[in-house]
């Protein structure tokens, strides 16, 4: 009798970007209208061919321009690939979908609505046959997730920048999705408070498990939250110039990992690669 093989790593794949690429299309100004094409094309990337395991966090850093944001916006569904596909537990995307968070850097709050407002109206929207109580219910259990339950009533403008971040934190973990995908979500932040919700959203994660894909500049918030760090080189037409996996245990202690031999190692291999990726951006300029 033929041994039946097993598939179970083939299924814990979660997310996988085939051949991906993306072109911008403009139309000509009318004093370019001599040239024989009317429209202006820019390729952001190209042959992105990655992997991202069920309930892995992952970051993806670059120098400016290289299209991390062009990515995750894809990945969201968001804009529409040019070529190749994008496939979560095994269907290619179609659009955006209630099974990915996504987290903006500007928070995307609706300035009308207040702190729970704000989450019940993502509930309500994706979860329409529940109960207005459950929803108000659910919205309280995020909310207190992150520490924000007595701002329940408080409008966006009342709240400081790591307060909004909590909340859309909480609005995208409120409608159950297996995916978080956030773009440099903390890099408006001062320090403090940018090193405070690192923290929380590790401990959230650990809570939660889902998987996460998380676009930097930053390398030490890179090393602090990641299982896996995905390196992309100068655009136009960027692609991935590396992985490196992050052999750092769990749960994760900011000033002990920073005296890790193996950070520092790390550390100065992603320091270099984003100094040569730049001052290629600048070579071109």
């Amino acid at each position: 009798m033929m041994k039946k093989v097993s598939n179970s790593k083939k299924d814990s794949t979660h997310l996988e970007l085939v051949k991906l690429g993306k072109i911008f299309f403009k139309e000509k100004k009318f004093f370019d209208l001599y040239s024989k094409h009317k429209k202006i094309s820019f390729e952001a990337i190209k042959d992105i061919n990655l992997k991202i395991e069920k309930n892995t966090f992952v970051s993806i850093i670059g120098p400016s321009g290289c299209g991390k944001s062009t990515l995750l916006n894809l990945i969201a569904g968001l804009q529409s690939p040019t070529s190749g596909k994008i496939i979560i537990d095994g269907s290619a995307i179609k659009g955006p979908g209630p099974d990915r968070g996504v987290i903006f850097q500007n928070y995307a709050l609706m300035p009308w609505l207040t702190t729970i407002q704000n989450i019940e109206f993502a509930i309500n929207t994706v979860f329409p046959e529940k109960t207005k109580s459950d929803i108000k219910e659910r919205a309280i259990n995020y909310l207190r997730m992150v520490g924000l339950e007595k701002a329940s009533n408080k409008f966006p403008k009342e709240l400081s920048g790591g307060m909004k971040q909590r909340v859309a934190i909480a609005r995208a973990l409120s409608i159950n999705p297996n995916m978080l995908l956030m773009d440099e979500p903390f890099g408006a932040l001062d320090a403090l408070t940018r090193s405070y919700l690192q923290e929380e959203l590790l401990s959230i994660w650990r809570k939660n498990k889902v998987t996460v894909v998380l676009i930097t500049h930053s390398i030490e918030e890179a090393l602090l939250l990641s299982d896996k760090i995905i390196l992309m080189s100068s655009g136009p037409s960027a692609i991935i110039s590396e992985e490196i996996s992050v052999d750092l245990g769990r749960p994760r202690d900011r000033q002990t990992i920073e005296q890790d031999p193996k950070y520092l190692k790390i550390k100065m291999r992603l320091e270099k690669h984003l100094l040569r990726e730049t001052r290629a951006v600048e070579d071109v300029t």
